[in-house]
């Protein structure tokens, strides 16, 4: 019988976490402990399969069952000791510690050798009570001492090599997903460039004063614009500015149709984030929201700090879940596909977009964890 998909979705989320500190979980505890009992079966195994192999004495069923319960008691302590720390730890330290450097080598090390030396421990003196005997353990002799320590070195070099790897992977796909945003913007902003130019220019004999008004929004937008594709990060106040200036390009060309607000708090406008993640959400407001409803709309931008995260919200009061697909421009589409890969390089699961549509328009709410994001100097 196949497991249901909603389950696999679970164990897959839970695989993805289970090696990240968190205080709160979003996956199931089930499917933890299953992810627990997989290792707590698969390290007994592979001994088992060695002394199998190289072993001077045969196995016997007891020997085997002893494995797998001294497995089990391990697996479940290194759980529990992980667990216990989550709740002992303020986030920021578990922050700190999922973000590498020696110092989460030397607990990610240290927190599984302690918990396999406590068990064996432990077993040991479980089964000689169960057994009425004396049980040895490798701490018995300094031969088994020193093969114990080698293989928890062995152990701690591999974990940190993968765990090297792995951010090394991480680094390469924010470049790469950083250089697709650069392609994304060198797609759009010919387009949005030639339709601006292109108003400005109707405007200056019927209406010069609007032209000269539209021209400084649009020199604004570009000062902005080009500044913010410099900096691996930019004050939100500078993603505000941009929002501002494009916003204000836009309601001279719409008129009366478009009307909007933008507001934030200082401590909000203080922080430092990727640049471009607020502006494609004004954008996509404009164009799927308000450009398509005859008499136009709003389009309220705030940003504050909430819950120890930065919340940017791009509300408008469109067609919302009423709007119909309309003729693909370049970069429409991509754009919020690649800010949620961004986020998700940059900080993980603890940054998130959500999208809501309705008949009372659109929300688009972007969550960074407050933590992760360089303050202003």
């Amino acid at each position: 019988m196949s497991t249901p998909p909603r389950f696999a979705d679970e164990l897959q989320l839970a695989f993805r976490r289970y090696f990240r500190l968190a205080k709160v979980r979003k996956e199931s505890l089930l499917a933890r402990l299953l992810i627990t009992s997989g290792f707590a079966l698969a390290f007994p195994t592979g001994l088992l399969a060695v002394t199998l192999v190289f072993g001077a004495r045969p196995l016997n069923l007891a020997s085997v069952l002893a494995s797998y319960a001294c497995g089990f008691l391990i697996a479940f302590m290194i759980h529990g000791g992980y667990r216990l720390s989550e709740r002992l730890l303020p986030q920021s330290a578990l922050d700190r510690l999922n973000a590498g450097g020696w110092r989460a080598g030397l607990f990610f090390s240290l927190m599984p050798m302690l918990c396999i030396a406590s068990g064996l421990l432990l077993f040991g003196q479980l089964l000689g009570w169960w057994m009425q005997a004396r049980v040895e353990t490798p701490f018995d002799s300094p031969q088994g001492l020193s093969r114990f320590l080698f293989l928890s070195l062995v152990f701690a070099l591999v974990g940190w090599y993968l765990d090297h790897q792995h951010r090394r992977r991480q680094a390469l796909q924010l470049l790469a997903t950083e250089a697709q945003l650069l392609r994304l913007q060198a797609q759009i902003e010919p387009h949005f460039l030639f339709n601006s130019l292109a108003a400005v220019q109707s405007l200056i004999k019927p209406a010069p004063d609007r032209a000269l008004e539209m021209l400084e929004h649009f020199t604004d937008y570009l000062r902005a614009s080009l500044s913010a594709l410099r900096e691996d990060n930019c004050p939100l106040a500078a993603e505000l500015q941009l929002a501002r200036s494009y916003l204000g390009l836009m309601q001279i060309r719409m008129g009366e149709r478009l009307r909007f607000d933008i507001e934030a708090t200082p401590q909000a406008e203080a922080l430092r984030l990727p640049p471009l993640l607020l502006q494609p959400l004004v954008e996509n407001a404009i164009v799927h929201g308000l450009e398509g409803k005859d008499e136009g709309g709003k389009v309220h931008v705030r940003a504050w700090v909430q819950d120890r995260h930065l919340l940017l919200e791009v509300r408008d009061d469109g067609l919302g879940s009423q709007s119909r697909p309309r003729r693909a421009r370049p970069g429409h589409g991509l754009a919020l596909k690649n800010i949620r890969e961004r986020i998700a390089t940059r900080y993980g699961e603890r940054a998130e977009l959500q999208l809501t549509l309705d008949e009372q328009g659109c929300q688009a709410l972007l969550r960074l964890p407050l933590d992760l994001l360089e303050p202003k100097p």
